[in-house]
């Protein structure tokens, strides 16, 4: 289903605190993106339109941050990954504070409150192997 709503940084962050992940697509030549565009690199293409993500992936990279920004003081360590979508398109997004994380780690996707927004994070799913 598409949803009305501008290809902007806040309409994005708008489906976060509603707990959706959103995509859009190009009617053009197909080509999903993440974070949303409203315009097309591949093809140029302006016919856009949302697309819900189901949220599940695979951790592609990641590092472990022990020396973090201001904002992100007394937090540490906490862990970033490239996760690969199973719809495709890839995204960086914190992994869930204490859990343990390896390229190849299946991930479900977390909205979480922190102060007036809601972050993406993402959520190993079972035990991580060595």
């Amino acid at each position: 289903m598409s949803e009305v709503r501008s290809f902007t940084p806040s309409s994005f962050q708008a489906f976060l605190e509603e707990g959706r992940l959103m995509g859009s697509r190009c009617k053009a030549c197909g080509t999903l993106y993440l974070p949303p565009r409203p315009l097309c690199p591949r093809c140029g293409g302006r016919e856009i339109e949302w697309e819900e993500l189901r949220g599940e992936g695979e951790v592609k990279a990641f590092t472990v941050i022990h020396v973090p920004p201001t904002s992100m003081a007394g937090r540490t360590p906490y862990a970033v990954a490239v996760v690969e979508l199973k719809e495709g398109p890839k995204i960086t997004a914190r992994i869930s504070e204490g859990q343990e994380v390896q390229v190849g780690t299946k991930v479900v996707a977390e909205f979480r409150k922190e102060g007036d927004k809601t972050l993406l994070f993402f959520k190993p799913l079972g035990p991580t192997s060595p």
